[in-house]
């Protein structure tokens, strides 16, 4: 620890002759810095909250947005990017975003949400998609990923995850004729479980479950990234997925999660109050 007071010492300019009493006072103002950084970290991630706490308590899902008001679409672009850093089950990404921003695509859009407010006044729509069907390319991704020259991982973790892909994804995300395959994996989940812990949703169903799980984790990443450069936006679940689909021309297999309208929110587009649960009827402790 000396050598450490005396590269501070001499970083400080104060003497090159290291006297006891010299070292004690070197000792106090290291401590001193070492308090005050300590201080310095604390207070910033004091501030990084109440940023984070006012972005999430002003997110309102707003109705009408200002159709003068000057709109920047590079926002949209922005928080669709921090969106792809959601959190996801096993990296597998399988989402599409798709934006809405010609006056005959919001149109269209519109009409496909009942005409709907939210969407008929919005600046722009983002459709929020499920791709199921993209697993393989999304398990290659992440076999590619393992083998990459900057991947960090120790060997044996690599082999984990290579058997993680190749095995254990190719099972659960494959297609299922008439739910034989479901069914077959319950059983084995079912005996398996008799002897440990095993995860349980195996069925084709739940596979959707988790696909859309992970791209509702986007979606709210999304909406919180767009508030956070002041300006608004609503999830809408009412809207025609068939024609919808049609429009974007996706496959049979991709499912719609969600659309987005973003815009500028006017006070009018808040349509009644925000009212929640109490913290102590539904948080549990154990």
């Amino acid at each position: 620890m000396d050598n450490l007071y005396k590269v501070f010492h001499m970083q400080l300019g104060i003497s090159n002759i290291f006297t006891p009493q010299i070292l004690i006072c070197t000792r106090i103002r290291v401590k001193k810095l070492i308090i005050d950084k300590k201080t310095l970290n604390i207070n910033i991630m004091v501030d990084v909250f109440k940023v984070f706490e006012e972005v999430v308590t002003n997110r309102r899902s707003i109705r009408v947005y200002d159709q003068e008001f000057f709109y920047d679409s590079e926002i949209v672009k922005k928080s669709l990017e921090l969106a792809l850093l959601s959190p996801n089950s096993s990296n597998m990404q399988l989402w599409e975003f798709y934006r809405i921003r010609t006056k005959e695509a919001k149109e269209k859009v519109a009409y496909f949400c009942m005409d709907q407010s939210a969407a008929k006044t919005a600046s722009e729509l983002v459709v929020f998609v499920a791709r199921p069907d993209k697993y393989k390319k999304s398990i290659q991704f992440n076999l590619d990923t393992i083998e990459s020259p900057e991947n960090f991982e120790k060997e044996n973790s690599k082999s984990r995850r290579r058997l993680y892909y190749k095995k254990v994804m190719n099972l659960f995300y494959s297609y299922d004729f008439l739910f034989l395959f479901s069914l077959l994996k319950k059983m084995l989940v079912f005996f398996i479980g008799l002897k440990r812990p095993i995860v349980r949703e195996v069925t084709v169903v739940n596979k959707k479950v988790t696909i859309h799980k992970s791209v509702a984790l986007a979606a709210q990443t999304f909406m919180l990234a767009v508030k956070a450069q002041g300006y608004d936006t609503c999830p809408m679940e009412g809207f025609d997925s068939k024609r919808m689909k049609r429009y974007l021309k996706l496959p049979a297999k991709a499912e719609i999660n969600m659309i987005i309208s973003v815009g500028k929110g006017l006070p009018e587009g808040i349509f009644y109050i925000r009212k929640r649960f109490p913290y102590q009827e539904v948080v549990f402790e154990k």
